[in-house]
């Protein structure tokens, strides 16, 4: 999916797209709301944009929006790219565990292997535990 893909969240994919074509682009967001999969479907379609080999350029030359066909764009999608981190509540209690946290921290000070950016996204982060949250 792209961010065209998304006309319900005109107003989030807008200010994303501008931050993109400004340069200004956070180290972290937060997506709330009610849907969680369009929520998941925007942070893996932002991750896609930031490292897609042939994303839709704006006004200055800059990448707003992902191609959705190259080979990371794919990779990504499938959630087998080596750069883009998904971390999700698991075990029976379903909180994201402090060893989840301590993982994600590990792979994320790597270097890219594959991309030039890694992404890493926390699915419900409201599960977090406490030591998960303060190793974080």
């Amino acid at each position: 999916m792209a961010f065209k893909d998304f006309p319900d969240q005109v107003q989030g994919v807008g200010l994303l797209q501008k931050s993109l074509e400004r340069g200004r682009l956070g180290h972290a967001y937060l997506f709330t709301g009610h849907e969680l999969s369009e929520l998941e479907a925007i942070a893996q379609t932002l991750a896609k944009t930031l490292n897609c080999q042939d994303p839709v350029r704006g006004k200055n030359g800059v990448a707003i929006d992902c191609c959705d066909k190259c080979v990371n764009c794919r990779k990504i999608a499938n959630a087998n790219h080596a750069d883009v981190h998904w971390v999700r509540p698991e075990s029976k209690s379903r909180t994201v565990s402090v060893a989840q946290m301590r993982d994600l921290m590990h792979d994320i000070n790597l270097k890219p292997t594959e991309a030039e950016y890694k992404v890493a996204t926390i699915v419900a982060a409201d599960r977090l535990n406490v030591q998960g949250a303060n190793a974080f």
